[in-house]
């Protein structure tokens, strides 16, 4: 494994999906995040763009902009190829909730591939989302995490209070916590000690019983020197509690309180979450040295969380002001205090000395790959010139196949009356290796598709549809002519359109 291809503690001021496909796999102990979503934030995005027009100081702000249309279709050809699951929770999304959605959630699985990847076996992920797309979030976590790697829905608590008319008040939000396949590291959290707790460790001892035998608990032995004495005389069992006060275990739901307009760690930003939550994350699912990501850095919590527990860390946000909030937060400077410092005219040489301070790096360009490994499908724009079968869309693959062979199953020689019945799929499986270009597909029969799934060849399918007697006929189609005639046609096809 080529390990680590990027600096410790390093901030990438850019769109995360380019930077996530540029680090090496395996690398990452921990993804704490909270993407941008209903937050009235300046922003707009799409599978493959994202763009952050926030900036320190805004009040006017417009509502987040995800819209379906600009969608790449390439990608969710990929996607419907490689990954059939988290296709059609995408799909189901749209026609569930809408359109714009599912353009969001485009925007947030692409992004969620490449963060599986960069996780190490043993790491884990905490998505943190609002009510407006969590139901959506979560299949496609378990679509693309695998539902068996899921752990927890946390349920964060807080009170916040408005004027609502026709429903209940809305107080929580939900984080997703998933892991990779391995282990994951995990040290359990605990809460506050009770009063209770307090009394008896101010005291420095308690008597009782367990088991029917009578006790003293000891706290501190300074305090309970006549205590201890007595219980031997009494042959009371003395346990000697040494582990420092801490309240019951933490469950799902975390009730910590939001962030006021008053609050000291405030800096301005609208959807702030407070440090107390990530911290949680950080201590809970990482330990001392890890590296912890943060793909939607924005306020730098999860940075800030990460350096005061001793954690190395990478964060990525496309703010124009992404740095500049880091050091701020850094510095424990209050959002006045940080207008101020924007007027400095060395700002940028003063900004290079506080990183340096901090040890930490900034970057404008992703880092590159020194591993052999496969990344989600790169995206251009949402019209892009395409020059080779490969770049073909899959109804255009449909439509020469189908228009050279006839519509026919190549599993069964099955002719339908119309090629909705047919499906686009490989003749040697992806998971043998087989590419997604024209020369491997074939069209198969729904019940021959579903039958053949993604580990048989075209050829196991057949003689396994000839031994159960499933086959129509009609002689089957010649994968080698195909190969050849398949290549010729998809030129021929791009150059009428004018595009070979």
């Amino acid at each position: 494994m080529a390990g680590q291809n990027f600096p410790d503690n390093i901030l990438y001021e850019m769109d995360n999906l380019e930077v996530l496909r540029g680090m090496n796999s395996a690398t990452v102990d921990l993804i704490a995040t909270d993407p941008p979503f209903n937050t009235r934030r300046n922003r707009a995005g799409t599978a493959g763009f994202y763009v952050d027009n926030w900036k320190w100081g805004d009040t006017g702000l417009l509502p987040d902009q995800w819209k379906w249309n600009e969608v790449h279709p390439l990608w969710l050809d990929q996607i419907k190829d490689d990954n059939r699951a988290l296709f059609e929770v995408i799909e189901a999304t749209g026609h569930a909730h809408g359109d714009d959605i599912a353009a969001f959630l485009c925007f947030l699985s692409v992004r969620l591939l490449e963060c599986r990847r960069v996780l190490k076996p043993a790491g884990s992920i905490y998505l943190h989302c609002d009510h407006a797309a969590n139901a959506y979030i979560r299949m496609a976590m378990d679509a693309i995490f695998g539902a068996g790697n899921f752990r927890n829905e946390i349920v964060w608590h807080y009170n916040k209070w408005t004027n609502t008319a026709g429903y209940f008040q809305r107080n929580h939000d939900t984080i997703f916590l998933y892991g990779k396949g391995g282990k994951p590291t995990f040290n359990k959290q605990y809460g506050a000690p009770t009063r209770r707790q307090l009394e008896l460790r101010q005291a420095g001892y308690n008597r009782g019983s367990k088991g029917g035998r009578q006790i003293l608990r000891v706290y501190d032995r300074a305090k309970a020197a006549e205590q201890i004495r007595l219980a031997e005389r009494e042959g009371r069992t003395v346990f000697y509690i040494d582990e420092p006060l801490q309240g019951s275990p933490v469950p799902d739901v975390w009730q910590i309180s939001a962030l006021n307009g008053q609050a000291a760690e405030r800096t301005g930003s609208p959807d702030q979450k407070p440090l107390e939550l990530y911290e949680r994350m950080v201590l809970a699912s990482s330990n001392p040295g890890d590296l912890v990501l943060d793909p939607f850095a924005g306020c730098a919590t999860t940075i800030l969380a990460a350096h005061q527990n001793r954690r190395r860390w990478v964060g990525i946000d496309r703010r124009k002001d992404g740095r500049f909030h880091i050091v701020c937060r850094m510095m424990g400077l209050k959002a006045a205090d940080a207008r101020k410092l924007q007027e400095r005219p060395d700002l940028s040489d003063w900004l290079d000395e506080q990183m340096a301070r901090y040890a930490a790096h900034f970057s404008i360009a992703p880092p590159v790959r020194t591993d052999d490994g496969d990344s989600a499908p790169a995206l251009g724009p949402v019209y892009i010139p395409r020059r080779r079968p490969a770049s073909m869309y899959r109804q255009e693959m449909m439509d020469i196949l189908t228009a050279k062979w006839g519509i026919r199953c190549w599993g069964c020689g099955f002719e339908p009356p119309d090629d909705e019945y047919l499906e686009l799929d490989h003749i040697l499986p992806d998971s043998e290796g087989g590419s997604n270009e024209l020369e491997n597909r074939a069209t198969l029969c729904r019940p021959c598709n579903k039958r053949k799934s993604n580990t048989m060849t075209l050829t196991a399918l057949r003689r396994l549809n000839r031994r159960s007697k499933r086959w129509y006929g009609n002689p089957p189609i010649d994968q080698r002519i195909n190969l050849r005639l398949a290549r010729e046609w998809a030129l021929d096809y791009l150059a009428n359109r004018g595009q070979a």
